[in-house]
């Protein structure tokens, strides 16, 4: 297949840009434009190598190949649960409602994004702030040496570790070691729960069957402990267990999502209870969040009146230092 040989050099989508197109996708059509056309449109916004992909599945789809199965070579580019949505519009003939969820999907995903960014931006600009002060008192002698190079073996190892985080492998690591934080490992499952519960509810939605919709789902979780318990479900489901029962013999799932998965279940509408679900999760965990953004600030403050005590201390026995030196001469 053509893809094959690409997808593993083209970089990753952000959400905004994959909901825009699937939000401009979905308006073309109910337009009544053709599905080769809109990819086509479609490629005139967005990163370029996001570009040319969608130009190229129009050419694809032009010629006769499911649009789904070309998703589906692009693997770091496309979210997993979007071949998923797509093959399933395709079955059903409505793909203007499958790019509908789609850019739904997104837009969720890339108002959680900000919100985390925005919580750690203050907390950033007072590290880089103290980060810079300290370099630039080292620079001018008013502190030792030492602190200097310590300072350019911690930019080091922050450097460092950015480019490990950029490995999958790295990452994996990096989940479970954040797993093992106090208050911010809880938020972190909780978000891991939601994404679960939204994304199985949008595939479900979608029409996707429910052993496709928890296979896919397991993917785009990016918490072990979830995985796990997500994969307990798929197993469950399988061997003939309901999904409310799969999902309440695992305690990685709150009592919130039993609940509503067992009356999703009963009243047939598991997709609003799932995504019902991940709504609550989701607004709990941004209020954490936002809690925690108000405690980093006199934390912050009181960590870097430590480094300008740790300043002070080091001028002022430089400085008697020196004294002393003349006066023993």
């Amino acid at each position: 297949m053509a893809y094959t040989t690409l997808r593993a050099v083209y970089p990753g989508v952000s959400a905004q840009a994959q909901a825009i197109a699937f939000r401009e996708l979905a308006a073309m059509l109910r337009a009544g434009l053709p599905l080769d056309q809109a990819l086509g449109s479609s490629a005139m916004a967005g990163p370029a190598h996001f570009r040319n992909a969608l130009h190229t599945l129009g050419t694809s789809v032009s010629n006769g190949q499911p649009l789904s199965e070309g998703m589906r070579a692009y693997r770091t580019m496309f979210h997993p649960v979007v071949p998923a949505i797509v093959g399933a519009g395709e079955m059903t003939g409505d793909l203007q409602a499958s790019f509908a969820l789609l850019a739904e999907f997104f837009e969720s995903e890339a108002v959680l994004k900000r919100d985390l960014q925005t919580t750690l931006v203050y907390p950033s600009f007072v590290v880089v702030f103290a980060i810079i002060v300290v370099a630039v008192l080292a620079f001018f002698g008013v502190m030792q040496n030492t602190w200097a190079i310590r300072l350019l073996w911690g930019v080091g190892a922050v450097a460092a570790v950015w480019l490990l985080t950029r490995l999958r492998v790295a990452q994996r690591i990096a989940r479970y070691l954040a797993m093992l934080l106090p208050y911010f490992g809880g938020i972190m499952q909780q978000l891991a729960v939601a994404r679960f519960c939204y994304t199985f509810g949008t595939l479900c939605r979608a029409g996707v069957p429910y052993l496709e919709g928890l296979q896919t789902s397991q993917r785009v979780i990016e918490h072990p402990l979830i995985e796990r318990g997500a994969q307990f479900v798929y197993y469950g489901v399988r061997n003939g267990n309901t999904v409310e029962e799969s999902i309440r013999a695992r305690p990685e799932f709150p009592a919130v999502v039993h609940n509503l998965v067992g009356a999703g279940e009963v009243s047939g509408s598991l997709d609003s209870s799932l995504l019902s679900a991940a709504t609550y999760l989701r607004q709990e965990a941004e209020y954490k969040i936002r809690n925690a953004s108000k405690l980093a600030g006199p934390l912050l403050t009181i960590a870097v009146g430590i480094i300008v005590l740790l300043i002070m201390i080091g001028f002022l026995k430089g400085y008697f230092n020196l004294i002393f030196s003349v006066l023993e001469e």
